[in-house]
């Protein structure tokens, strides 16, 4: 039973413990291996408090991020000397009290990324897809070193006093290099037939194996490719089989997807719940060993269903405890309404960790969990009235903490309903994901007691009647159609006042409009326009994409997003990119797009055009107010326009400042 005495038969069998070679996990739930770079390669103070964070949260296994083995295959965390065995320590004093079990998957990027200034090792030479460098070819010499620093690293987890380890052979990193034909094209014991191509695998899990000894959980990671020329199904069943044949593996841990497609490494909210299913259940189905899957699960409930059904054992939910650490805690004691959800935007965790450490769009702490933990919110003695304007992402965040603070705070919003720019990017496509963090920040100001006032619209009087302590302006930003862009600036495309043409919030809001053809113009680079054109192309509309940017949605590329966009689009048939281009000017029908730097603009057919420009902050409040006398804060779009995790970061700081 739950604490509010609910019954939790549904959650019997992902809140039970289970073992894994006598260790005992207390419940099913694990955070799988995930790059934060919170260290830069070391086991920092950050990286050991996002990790207790998540322990106090009632995790049952972690998985530390995949560690670096060897130096020429450096990771976000290195294990190839002793330094890190005191880390180690620090990390289990920090967990353990907690009940949390932790393993360090041990990995070598391969062909990935190699020592600075080296060419990266693999199986073979070949020239790899991202960078186009030459790899170098690994000598028998350099093989068994590498083995031996599997093992080494091995040694130091368990000097340190850690739990278990796992040996990563998934996402096409260097022992899957070994292991592909596509990649191994060695003559010796190393290359050929499949049993020479897995040697250098189970030479590394018998070398960890003999490392740790025979009491100590070990496990491994594969995981399918779904790529023509990938390790897919077919070959990891055969791969799972070699290693369960040597009899030294505790545990399998499944995953899917490799650095040629890793937007199935990491599903967006594209992805529906348990989208790696399919292809790591015919793997899981070979072995009696507990096993262990992902695949965008976000509440215990998923995760249930999921050990109910047979399908594994254990189930990660690596980037909802991202977004909330206290998923278990939470649900056990019957709050789930109050557990933050992972949105599967990917611009925070992956994305951040792509621009240099992982964070999280919803929750601000992920990673700073030392400066901006919400324990670490104090309340104030002498509460204010906070004025919030503004029920956008922003607005409703400031409010939240401020809230959580003490203060007295009443949020003011001019539309029907809270969310603001929430509202509309939920109506796109495969987007309807990014409006959970909208409901949940409503339902949060409800619990906390905010006062909001809906359809209420405020000008300077209203704010000085008011008599406010402080004043939060969230009032975001408007679409501009007047067709300025960014590489031609002062030039406004004749015909941007036609009645066909519209901003993309418009279009989302505007119900099913007929046009044959459509023009979306992206000066952003971001998904509203990706919103644009996927609805467009869902009612049979040919769309011509065209964008100042190089690349088709760059904003998104490192969040893993653009990309099965794009393909979406593609598979549409109706869908045509233009990159480097600029919009000269509209007239019925059609519009004219040019190259930047190249030939006179041609007509494209264009029944309806959608203009993406870089929005209009809404700061004429904020002006009217600014001699009133009272702390002002302005936030969000009506600061600068930006993604989403810049947005709520804003609102969360004022909401601290307060």
């Amino acid at each position: 039973m739950t604490r509010d005495g609910a019954p939790m038969a549904e959650l019997a069998h992902v809140l039970s413990p289970i073992r894994i070679n006598g260790l005992e996990i207390k419940n099913r739930v694990v955070r799988t291996a995930h790059g934060t770079n919170l260290g830069g390669g070391a086991l920092s103070d950050d990286l050991i408090a996002y990790h207790a964070e998540r322990a106090r949260g009632g995790v049952g296994l972690s998985m530390l991020e995949a560690s670096g083995i060897h130096p020429s295959g450096p990771m976000t965390l290195n294990a190839w000397d002793d330094a890190i065995i005191p880390r180690y320590e620090a990390l289990m004093r920090a967990v353990r009290p907690h009940g949390m079990r932790v393993f360090s998957q041990l990995n070598h990027l391969g062909s990935e990324l190699g020592a600075p200034g080296e060419p990266p090792w693999s199986a073979s030479e070949f020239v790899r897809e991202s960078g186009g460098l030459r790899t170098h070819a690994m000598s028998v010499g350099e093989i068994q070193a590498i083995v031996q620093s599997f093992a080494a690293a091995a040694r130091r987890a368990m000097e340190g006093g850690l739990d278990g380890v796992e040996v990563h052979c998934a996402h096409g990193y260097l022992i899957q290099q070994f292991i592909s034909p596509h990649t191994n094209r060695r003559e010796d014991d190393y290359g050929g037939h499949f049993l020479n191509r897995m040697r250098f695998y189970l030479e590394v899990l018998r070398a960890v194996r003999e490392a740790i000894g025979p009491g100590v959980p070990l496990g491994t990671r594969v995981g399918p490719h779904n790529r023509a020329q990938g390790l897919n199904v077919e070959e990891h069943e055969e791969i799972v089989a070699g290693v369960l044949r040597e009899g030294v593996i505790d545990y399998l841990n499944v995953s899917h997807g490799s650095h040629q497609n890793p937007h199935k490494i990491i599903g967006g909210m594209h992805e529906p719940t348990g989208y790696e299913l399919a292809h790591s259940a015919p793997l899981t189905k070979l072995t009696e060993l507990p096993t262990i899957v992902t695949g965008r699960f976000r509440t215990l409930a998923e995760a249930d269903r999921v050990i109910a059904d047979g399908i594994a054992d254990l189930v990660g939910m690596t980037r909802a405890h991202i977004a909330d650490a206290e998923i278990v805690r939470k649900t056990v004691a019957g709050r789930v309404a109050e557990v933050r959800p992972c949105i599967g935007c990917n611009q925070g965790c992956v994305g951040g960790l792509a621009s240099g450490r992982l964070g999280c769009t919803v929750n601000v702490a992920a990673g700073n969990e030392l400066r901006l933990g919400e324990t670490l919110l104090e309340r104030v003695a002498v509460p204010k009235r906070v004025l919030i304007i503004g029920g956008g992402p922003a607005g409703m965040e400031a409010a939240r903490v401020a809230a959580l603070r003490g203060h007295r705070v009443t949020l003011v919003e001019a539309d029907e309903a809270l969310g603001g720019t929430l509202n509309t990017a939920r109506l796109a496509p495969y987007h309807a994901g990014i409006g959970d963090i909208a409901d949940w920040l409503a339902r949060e100001l409800a619990r906390l007691g905010v006062e909001v006032r809906l359809r209420c619209r405020v000008d300077r009087e209203f704010v000085r009647s008011f008599s406010a302590d402080a004043v939060v302006v969230a009032t975001g930003a408007s679409p501009r159609l007047d067709g300025l862009q960014r590489l031609r600036p002062g030039h406004a495309p004749p015909g941007v006042a036609l009645p066909h043409v519209f901003s993309a919030r418009q279009l989302l809001h505007a119900g099913a409009i007929a046009a044959r053809s459509a023009l979306v113009f992206d000066d952003v680079g971001a998904y509203e326009a990706i919103g644009a054109a996927e609805l467009l192309a869902s009612r049979g509309t040919v769309v011509t994409f065209a964008t100042s940017h190089a690349r088709f949605a760059p904003l998104l590329e490192s969040a893993l997003v653009a990309q099965p966009a794009y393909e979406r689009l593609v598979a549409s048939g109706r869908f045509t990119l233009r990159t480097r281009a600029w919009l000269q000017a509209i007239e019925p029908g059609r519009a004219f797009v040019g190259a930047l730097g190249g030939a006179e603009p041609q007509p494209v057919d264009a029944e309806l055009v959608v203009l993406v420009t870089l929005a209009e902050p809404n700061r004429a409040l904020a002006g009217a107010i600014a001699d009133l006398g009272v702390a002002l804060h302005v936030v969000g779009g009506a600061r600068a326009p930006e993604l989403l995790p810049a947005a709520i970061a804003d609102g969360h700081h004022a909401g601290r400042a307060l």
